[in-house]
């Protein structure tokens, strides 16, 4: 009989380790999932922020390098930095922003939307709404001294004029488009 039960034991044995093996993996992979630093692709309740989906614009290459004249206002017209203020037809435009100030400009709009708008023959100011990114109603703020990242647009088709980028926080810039004679 003892050698029964030792035969028996015997059989037993290689599979104890191996069950016990597989106890301590599984073990090891539940604790490192739970103890995984949160990420932004681990968190069950995260919150998604739909992102603006933009197209590819070559950087401006403008031929002009001129300042005009800007407003005689308090639109923080230089807080708005461009490689120039005159552009041909067709040619992109980018510019960036900087709070050169010393005070947080508050915008009632997520402060990276802006507006285009051109001044028409009557002399009033039309909105463009087919350029720059949309507007979401969200209050955001602008730091002294805080950059925003540079925006370009392409002015083909557009009409020979002057123009204006509007940012809901107070900025404001104004640019010429002219007319290409070939």
């Amino acid at each position: 009989m003892s050698e029964y039960l030792l035969s028996n034991k015997r059989r037993r044995s290689p599979v104890c380790p191996a069950v016990a093996l597989c106890i301590v993996l599984v073990s090891l992979l539940l604790v490192a999932a739970c103890t995984s630093a949160q990420g932004p692709g681990n968190l069950a309740t995260e919150n998604q922020t739909p992102v603006p989906i933009t197209t590819a614009t070559p950087e401006s290459k403008a031929l002009y390098k001129v300042t005009i004249a800007q407003p005689n206002d308090t639109t923080h017209p230089d807080y708005i930095i461009m490689d120039s203020d005159i552009y041909n037809q067709g040619e992109v435009v980018e510019f960036y922003v900087v709070n050169k100030g010393t005070d947080t400009l508050t915008c009632t709009n997520n402060r990276a939307s802006y507006l285009i708008i051109f001044q028409n023959e009557n002399g009033t100011w039309e909105y463009l709404p087919e350029v720059g990114p949309p507007m979401l109603p969200k209050i955001s703020y602008l730091k002294p001294g805080e950059t925003l990242p540079p925006r370009r647009f392409v002015t083909t088709g557009w009409i020979p004029g002057r123009y204006r980028i509007v940012f809901d926080c107070g900025i404001m810039r104004e640019f010429e488009i002219r007319s290409v004679t070939t």
